[in-house]
């Protein structure tokens, strides 16, 4: 059973300097329980932007989702508020189905890529799809023997 995701609003705080990923800076407050008050904290995202559509400053829906690789646990579900060109001259965002879809091709290649090296012979059966490499661990048995 898939977990609903979390959805949170933040601010694009760093964009451009990675590829297809940004940092994001969403609030929250903190119950400080000696002055008995609430104050306000920051928390930095960084969030899969597949597209490279967002831009410094825009505000922008986020949900936790797949992880997209480390450190990357989030993706963009829509902008909120655009910051800079407006939403109509940008890349459009892609939804869950699209990305699940964009995934599913990226896996088709792949396994396709993988049979042709096993029919070439690059690739031996028995060593459970690794590739057999001349300087590895078979090599030193043998110099050893």
């Amino acid at each position: 059973m898939r977990v609903p995701p979390k959805v949170l609003c933040g601010v694009v705080v760093s964009a451009g300097k990675m590829m297809k990923a940004v940092k994001v800076r969403t609030t929250k407050q903190v119950y400080n329980s000696f002055l008995k008050k609430h104050f306000q904290t920051y928390e930095s995202h960084l969030v899969s932007d597949p597209t490279n559509s967002l831009r410094t400053g825009d505000v922008v829906r986020i949900a936790s989702g797949w992880r997209a690789s480390k450190h990357i646990n989030h993706r963009v579900t829509e902008i909120v508020a655009p910051w800079g060109p407006p939403i109509s001259e940008r890349p459009k965002i892609p939804s869950d189905e699209e990305i699940l879809a964009m995934k599913g091709v990226k896996k088709a290649a792949k396994m396709e890529r993988r049979a042709q090296k096993r029919d070439r012979g690059e690739i031996s059966e028995e060593a459970g799809g690794s590739k057999s490499s001349p300087g590895g661990v078979e090599a030193l048995m043998e110099v050893a023997s």
